[in-house]
């Protein structure tokens, strides 16, 4: 008999996935976020609920479980880690620990529990205002940077100079409507990203990814393999485990953000999830694993887990298209096909283009490229990018502001 299974949020492609492995699939959303023919064709339910309001998440798991048992709730998504991880526990259906799941969610937590065992120092300090954040500048002697103790996609994450810049820095907190934020010592070098999968407590590096940062530390690209010396990735592969078993992680995907620095590596951050921005399908495309499918079929027991460390078939990349904020007039594309190039262009007249401030503001799409290695791969995406010209006018006033398009693949 198939297994049932909720999913709280993810891409439909992660529905798609489920469904071809024979779960039966029940989805918790929030209202719109999927094309209902996408949703009707790969879920037996949708479950419209906020993801961002635990309670009433955790009531829709309750209310599902007592109608409609599922074997697991699995969260693709950032919002929905802690309560998937709740419902799991109150049910003893399995998956990684609350404790652990929290750990990873509250960036203060983490860094605690890591300064404790002395893995990656980095200094940091909870603010509650311009004053304590101007404290810990003055103490540090150099920048800062700020950002939600528990939120993703580079929301609200702010470089702060000196302490001369904090009241100016914390007015953008207050009008984002927090009260207190991380705050960490500035980290310079090159940021990679770990993507790696757990089964039974032991981890895999699946791949290390190289990111380009745009505005406001929001993601601009990625590309695997990371253009690192191999005595680096021997370095971040050792680091990355090391990380997963202080934090107790036993299964499903990894997403860990490190810094190669002067000092030594240091980690940034870690989610019990698979990367979002098209990372997943990059690693398939590079390596030939596919972690999306991975996420369901391994916990379940319906697909065992190759731990060998898989090796680069080619190179894979992604670069985000953007353009001027505004109304888009216009959208011109490349007359031809590229080789090896993707075109995932959603901007369209009419749509309005905000300012990139996190990574829900990358409304106009994207490029995804394939090469020989990650340097074709760059060098096809950004040829490929630069094809594609995107043009806006002046928005009028009462223009709403862009959401990312409902999701269809």
């Amino acid at each position: 008999m198939a297994p049932r299974i909720a999913l709280l949020g993810g891409r439909p492609s992660v529905l798609k996935s489920a469904a071809k492995l024979g779960c039966e699939v029940v989805t918790l959303a929030k209202p719109g976020m999927y094309d209902p023919e996408a949703a009707r064709r790969w879920c037996v339910e949708v479950v419209d609920v906020d993801l961002g309001d635990q309670q009433a998440v955790m009531a829709a798991g309750r209310a599902l479980q007592a109608r409609l048992p599922v074997a697991r709730f699995f969260s693709p998504a950032e919002l929905g880690l802690v309560a998937a991880a709740r419902l799991n526990e109150e049910f003893a259906l399995g998956g990684n620990s609350l404790r652990t799941v929290t750990l990873l969610k509250d960036k203060s937590a983490m860094r605690s529990h890591l300064a404790g065992i002395g893995l990656s120092p980095v200094r940091f300090r909870v603010v509650h205002g311009a004053g304590e954040l101007a404290g810990f500048l003055t103490e540090l002697g150099g920048p800062g940077i700020i950002k939600p103790l528990d939120f993703g996609g580079s929301a609200d994450v702010h470089k702060v100079d000196g302490p001369d810049r904090a009241a100016e820095v914390w007015s953008r907190v207050e009008a984002a409507g927090r009260e207190r934020m991380l705050a960490e010592e500035f980290l310079t070098g090159h940021e990679v990203s770990v993507e790696g999968f757990s089964a039974d407590g032991a981890h895999t590096v699946v791949a290390v990814t190289d990111k380009l940062l745009g505005a406001g530390f929001v993601e601009a690209g990625h590309s695997v393999p990371a253009r690192v010396a191999e005595h680096t990735r021997e370095e971040i592969v050792e680091l990355t485990a090391r990380l997963l078993d202080a934090v107790g992680l036993v299964e499903g995907p990894s997403h860990t953000e490190i810094m190669i620095t002067a000092e030594g590596l240091r980690i940034i951050e870690s989610h019990n999830r698979a990367g979002g921005d098209n990372i997943p399908e990059l690693v398939r495309l590079a390596y030939g694993v596919d972690l999306v499918r991975a996420t369901v079929a391994v916990p379940l027991g319906l697909e065992p887990w190759k731990d060998e460390v898989p090796v680069p078939l080619g190179g894979a990349a992604i670069r985000f298209l953007a353009a001027e904020p505004g109304v888009v007039t216009a959208v011109d594309l490349p007359a031809e096909g590229l080789e090896g190039v993707t075109l995932g262009v959603t901007a369209k007249p009419g749509m309005v283009v905000p300012s990139v401030t996190w990574s829900a503001d990358r409304v106009c799409g994207d490029v995804i490229a394939v090469g020989r290695d990650a340097d074709e791969a760059v060098a096809r995406a950004e040829a490929a990018a630069a094809r594609v010209r995107i043009r806006t006018g002046p928005a009028p006033e009462t223009a709403p502001r862009a959401t990312a398009p409902v999701r269809t693949s």
